[in-house]
């Protein structure tokens, strides 16, 4: 069962700079705005909500900060590997944008591929994917999305993002470590 968590913070607009309250998972922590939401789930992610819930998006605007259970069933239920999506069901699944159609296949090779910063002394694997949702015949429609992934092994995070959250690189950039 998904707890609601109301995350008091602000976020850094147009070079101004308010106080924030941080985010922490794992040992690293990031600020967001005020009007985003945090849900912890029973098996140790947070799922950061950003926006609304379309009514027909299969999941509410935000990313996924993953620990050890998220990163171990990331890739058609195995292990998150760096050069695959993030795709955690060994089956079709609805597409994020629209639950009409489906997310699979999923891109082979990633559009972007190098190394990212995550706070002082942390670098993250750093993917992004165009994902263009699929009929269910398996026809390539006009919806599509980047997915958006920081990989940390040593620290056991995997962040995902589906909705290109305005900002969230930098709010990685900037975050800290206990």
């Amino acid at each position: 069962m998904l707890m609601t968590l109301a995350v008091t913070a602000s976020l850094v607009l147009s070079g101004t700079t308010s106080a924030a309250e941080p985010v922490s998972f794992r040992g690293a922590t990031i600020q967001i705005p005020s009007s985003w939401k945090v849900k912890k789930t029973d098996w140790g992610a947070l799922h950061v909500l950003t926006g609304g819930c379309g009514r027909r998006a299969m999941e509410c605007r935000g990313f996924w900060l993953l620990g050890p259970s998220g990163i171990k069933h990331a890739s058609e239920n195995n292990p998150f590997r760096v050069d695959q999506p993030y795709h955690p069901s060994s089956g079709v699944m609805p597409c994020t944008h629209d639950k009409r159609h489906y997310s699979s296949p999923m891109p082979a090779k990633p559009s972007v591929s190098g190394l990212r910063q995550v706070g002082s002394g942390h670098k993250a694997y750093y993917r992004q994917w165009k994902v263009t949702c699929h009929t269910e015949r398996g026809r390539p429609t006009k919806i599509s999305y980047p997915q958006r992934i920081w990989y940390l092994p040593s620290s056991k995070i995997l962040v995902v993002d589906e909705w290109d959250t305005p900002g969230l690189g930098a709010m990685l950039k900037r975050a800290s470590w206990r």
